[in-house]
């Protein structure tokens, strides 16, 4: 199982967060702790990533690229009724989970707004949550027609995944 990107606090700058590699057992002991969040309800064996800031998410990009050709990313918060469909009903639909195991997974969570999640909202051109869409790992780029804001079906997702499933 790949290490994972989280956030975490660094010591030498109060305030400021950093990418740090949880290696799988600090992420299944920590679990329980958050498991109520909706952070981790996607299939366990696709390649997850929690980033706050335009660095994270091209270190996200970048080590995805190694194992995934394409990546969804996901732009949600806590406040957002739909973002909790998302996270406990449509990621975890098994016809969803099944096509995800060909792609990344790139959360980006602004339940609180920080100058660093302002700007990656702004470097990926989003207004806000919910918002998802399939990007190519090496390059970034948005792949078109794949972007969805608002609510959607399961079925709207699983046809836009199936193209790049191969």
């Amino acid at each position: 199982m790949h290490d994972r990107f989280l956030p975490a606090r660094d010591s030498a700058k109060p305030g400021t967060a950093t990418l740090q590699k949880v290696n799988r057992r600090t992420l299944l002991l920590g679990l329980p702790l958050i498991a109520g969040t909706g952070i981790f309800a996607t299939p366990s064996r696709a390649s997850t990533y929690l980033v706050e800031s335009v660095p994270q998410y091209r270190a996200a990009l970048a080590d995805l690229a190694r194992s995934k050709a394409k990546a969804l990313v996901d732009v949600g918060a806590q406040w957002c009724a739909f973002c909790k469909v998302i996270d406990d009903k449509i990621l975890p639909d098994r016809r969803v989970a099944g096509l995800m195991q060909n792609f990344g997974l790139i959360r980006i969570d602004v339940t609180a707004t920080t100058d660093d999640n302002r700007a990656l909202l702004r470097h990926l051109k989003v207004d806000g949550p919910p918002t998802v869409f399939i990007v190519d790992a090496a390059s970034g780029h948005e792949h078109e027609g794949t972007r969805s804001v608002g609510s959607f079906p399961t079925e709207s997702l699983i046809a836009r995944l199936e193209p790049f499933a191969t």
